[in-house]
């Protein structure tokens, strides 16, 4: 150890006296003497105080506790085994009646350790947390996707008579500019609602509206209109069951 004297930083008698008690009692242990119930408590005291018991004046000579000679306290002996678990690990362990900040003051780098580690397991708690949202989010759009593949395959079967019934059934599933650009996909296939002023690409009306005015406008269709929106459907089950289908299709 450096002197003392030859420091760059002077140690605080109290870490000094720690420093040198845990390297008496680690000695003592490798010579294979028997030690005290409480051998470090009891080498910390000797080194600060010359005395091996624990007592309240020698326990105010220790920076951070402070103990008035007739306040409620804990029992000295309890204070002797806290300080003797606090000493035996260099600092990792502060039981009560000891304060919380005497690792600071006695073991600088085991409160840094902890701080690290504290850091460390926030950080990856945070990750954690991050890597979970993302994956909820990613599942979040996934099932968006999958209910706009779905609406749009339901759309293509839809005529202009029956829009209305799709438009209530995914009006709260689906986006609105995903519903306003399926239904202007949708309307082209169909010349029975050409000009029709809501599907122009300057409108504003947003997707309910449209859908209205198409159910308005399939109102008036004739006869032969309203055949030719059911033709113009690709209901392949319909044309599987026509004669020939199959033989042509191969």
């Amino acid at each position: 150890m450096i002197p003392k004297s030859h420091s760059l930083v002077t140690l605080l008698p109290e870490r000094q006296a720690a420093l040198q008690a845990i390297a008496a009692v680690e000695h003592a242990q490798q010579r294979g003497t028997r030690l005290a119930r409480h051998p470090w408590a009891a080498a910390f005291m000797k080194q600060l105080s010359g005395r091996s018991r624990v007592s309240v004046q020698t326990l105010n000579r220790i920076r951070g506790i402070y103990l008035r000679p007739r306040e409620k306290r804990a029992p000295l002996p309890e204070w002797e085994g806290a300080l003797d678990i606090f000493l035996s690990t260099a600092g990792e362990v502060c039981p009560l009646p000891l304060p919380g900040e005497l690792a600071a003051v006695l073991f600088p780098e085991a409160a840094f350790r902890r701080a690290e580690r504290a850091k460390h397991a926030a950080m990856k708690t945070a990750g954690h947390a991050g890597r979970r949202e993302r994956q909820a989010e990613d599942y979040r759009e996934r099932q968006l996707e999958n209910r706009i593949r779905q609406a749009e395959t339901e759309l293509a079967f839809r005529t202009p008579e029956t829009l209305r019934g799709w438009f209530s059934a995914w009006c709260d599933d689906v986006p609105e500019n995903d519903l306003k650009n399926m239904i202007a996909a949708w309307a082209r296939r169909f010349p029975s609602l050409n000009g029709l002023e809501t599907l122009q690409p300057y409108a504003g009306d947003v997707a309910c509206e449209v859908a209205g005015e198409i159910h308005l406008r399939s109102l008036h269709m004739d006869r032969a209109q309203k055949d030719m929106n059911r033709w113009l459907i690709p209901n392949k089950l319909a044309a599987i069951s026509e004669p020939g289908f199959i033989r042509d299709n191969r």
